[in-house]
């Protein structure tokens, strides 16, 4: 099953037969999709069945070993151009950063989203600065602004990174797993700050998740992967069981 976009929501992102490679190892085979301006996507699969590299590929963090993906911003000064890296936010897995413990403040990762538009040696502007620190007030971080990244909790961190994305002035952002390892007051923060920030910023959202019940619960639209597409369609037409079958087909392949 395929998705149709709306007529109102043209194609900012298409993958055609997307291929990819570690080593002898293929990771993604024929992957094919468009994501429509605005569409707010979920990405699941059982572990290693390429989330995270489809992922990295339609932001432009890696390129495909065959086929092509193709960006299209639609909005403002950017139309048309390509590629246009300021116009996509990405959230990394949280779980690799933990693993590199900067002594950087909340304010300076937050300022780090900056580094895209003007360049890493670049003094920050006051129109930068006033960007961060609206940015801040918007993520729920003023409290916690002046502390080190590396003290906060789990989803502290998750929204200083989101926040660290929106500073570019994003209007696609893909985040990879954003909710593992955080609890669960911290889940329903994290996602109604998601859903703030699709509407009022019209946002593209790609998320990888690895939870069912989440995916069915808050994706419009999800893109079910075993290093092929097996499913991509609306949440509503496959649901929770749906995506647990998928699940055992996959393992079962």
């Amino acid at each position: 099953m395929s998705v149709t976009i709306p007529h109102d929501h043209p194609v900012c992102l298409k993958a055609n037969k997307v291929s990819f490679s570690y080593g002898s190892e293929r990771v993604l085979e024929d992957i094919s999709l468009s994501i429509g301006q605005e569409e707010f996507v979920g990405i699941a699969g059982l572990n290693g069945s390429g989330k995270t590299t489809l992922l990295k590929i339609l932001v432009g963090l890696l390129k495909p070993d065959t086929g092509m993906v193709e960006f299209t911003c639609h909005k403002g000064d950017c139309e048309g151009m390509f590629p246009c890296r300021p116009c996509i936010g990405y959230v990394p897995q949280l779980a690799v950063l933990r693993q590199q413990q900067f002594p950087v403040t909340v304010r300076e990762v937050v300022a780090m989203g900056t580094y895209g538009q003007s360049g890493l040696f670049s003094r920050p502007t006051k129109n930068d600065n006033k960007i961060v620190e609206t940015t801040i007030d918007e993520a729920g971080l003023r409290r916690v602004s002046g502390e080190l990244f590396c003290d906060l909790s789990g989803g502290q961190q998750q929204r200083v990174l989101i926040a660290r994305a929106l500073v570019g002035n994003p209007h696609i952002l893909a985040l990879d797993e954003p909710t593992n390892g955080v609890d669960a007051k911290s889940k329903e923060d994290f996602y109604s700050l998601l859903a703030h920030l699709h509407i009022t910023h019209k946002l593209t959202v790609l998320l990888i998740l690895h939870d069912l019940t989440e995916l069915s619960r808050t994706m419009e639209r999800i893109v079910f992967l075993h290093h092929r597409i097996l499913f991509d369609g609306p949440t509503a037409a496959i649901g929770e069981k749906g995506l647990w079958d998928l699940m055992i087909r996959a393992g079962n392949q």
